[in-house]
């Protein structure tokens, strides 16, 4: 299955597990700083006083975070009497790939490892099943309903 279809599928899956996520598109874009956007008759674009932007999350520099998953959101969870009794929301994370497996980039690695040191809920999936289980694993770990 195409990565695409992966995403979509996992995306779905994700619901019914209590996890809430988005679709984030990274990378850096343009927009216009003053004036009309122009299609020209080759199929480019103008963009006047052009200013780039970060597409997704951004650091403080205005660039794009390296490595930032294709779904993210939270996970609801209700705390247990131990934890106060409260609703939480566990940051949560799925990079998905191709059926196949696909190629782990060093900077999905790093941002995964990273959220999932501080306490987050993450990983890599290459199905419905996989993006699942990732939301699944970590309840059942906390013996989370």
């Amino acid at each position: 299955m195409k990565e695409s279809n992966v995403l979509r599928a996992a995306w779905l899956a994700l619901a019914g597990v209590r996890a809430t996520v988005f679709r984030v598109n990274t990378g850096k874009g343009w927009v216009s700083g003053g004036g009309e956007v122009q299609r020209l008759a080759d199929g480019s674009v103008r963009i006047p006083f052009a200013r780039p932007v970060a597409l997704g999350f951004g650091d403080v520099k205005g660039d794009p975070i390296v490595g930032t998953s294709d779904l993210i959101g939270w996970t609801e969870i209700v705390v247990t009497p131990e934890m106060v009794g409260h609703k939480v929301a566990i940051f949560t994370a799925i990079e998905t790939k191709e059926s196949g497996g696909g190629r782990k980039r060093e900077g999905q690695k790093t941002f995964l490892a990273r959220l999932i040191s501080a306490g987050g809920i993450g990983g890599f999936a290459a199905s419905a099943d996989a993006a699942r289980m990732i939301v699944q694993d970590f309840c059942n770990r906390f013996a989370i309903k």
